[in-house]
């Protein structure tokens, strides 16, 4: 098993320093452990995305990033992923709370207190003026049930945050980051210029040096709890990642089906739309 380190503790940053030097500062202090130079074996993160590998790759892949990137995304599957994906922000404050409440020092809290108020502050706030501007008020939003996966998603996510372990919680929180990351950084690469903002910014918002600096940090701390694991720990942390890849995969596919509690009507960014 990869050996333990202690939590890394971020350098001091001079006050001139820019946000992105100051991202790239927060990804250097919480980088990752590389392989044990004892046995040679892969960073606990590491180990655990090569065990759904195909899966992680297609969520990385798959199609909503790229159409995303070229403002291809057709307005009813965007207004239909937002909707659902809103409603996600609850129960993931609520697993990042969690976790943060059992992590042993002050220094492995505070960035992870940073992202969780960005996450109920700019994230948010990205769904409620996109949904507005594409024509989707608070009401009929409001109408549309839960999708049976995010039931699914919703339902792996307060569970873990109340009764995981700290490993399930930082492994459920990891899929959710770093697979967006993961597709963030090639879309922010492949992005056509003059983005609407409702494409731009929620690429903006997972790829850059700031979000590379988050899952550093989670990565961190997940790899330091792997290495203290025991096997069957490591076989429920295993089970509860495949599960949350499982949930990512199959809530893009649903995007594209038949939006939920009723037909959308494309109207674009201009009229009105009742879910």
């Amino acid at each position: 098993k990869p050996a333990a380190k202690p939590a890394a503790k971020p350098a001091a940053m001079p006050a001139q320093l820019g946000m992105r030097s100051i991202g790239l500062l927060l990804a250097l202090a919480f980088a990752p452990a590389g392989a044990s130079p004892a046995t040679g074996e892969p960073p606990f993160s590491e180990w655990l995305r090569a065990q759904t590998a195909d899966q992680w790759e297609r969520v990385v892949s798959h199609r909503f990033a790229s159409e995303l990137a070229a403002g291809s995304l057709a307005n009813a599957t965007l207004r239909s992923y937002l909707v659902q994906d809103h409603r996600f922000v609850n129960e993931f404050t609520m697993l990042l709370a969690a976790m943060l409440s059992l992590v042993p020092t002050l220094d492995d809290r505070v960035q992870g207190a940073q992202f969780l108020a960005l996450v109920t502050s700019k994230e948010n706030t990205y769904f409620v003026r996109s949904l507005e501007a594409l024509g989707v008020s608070p009401e009929s939003a409001s109408a549309v049930p839960d999708s049976p996966i995010t039931t699914r998603f919703k339902a792996l996510m307060r569970s873990t945050a109340r009764g995981g372990s700290l490993a399930n919680m930082l492994a459920v929180l990891l899929v959710c980051e770093w697979s967006y990351e993961t597709w963030g950084e090639r879309a922010m690469a492949e992005r056509a210029p003059g983005l609407a903002f409702w494409h731009g910014e929620w690429i903006d918002l997972h790829a850059g040096a700031y979000f590379n600096s988050v899952i550093a940090y989670l990565r961190g701390l997940l790899d330091r709890e792997g290495a203290v694991l025991d096997e069957v720990a490591r076989r429920e942390v295993v089970r509860v990642w495949a599960e949350a890849v499982g949930c990512e995969e199959d809530f893009f596919d649903a995007a594209y089906s038949s939006p939920y509690g009723g037909s959308v009507h494309d109207e674009g960014a201009e009229g009105k739309t009742e879910l």
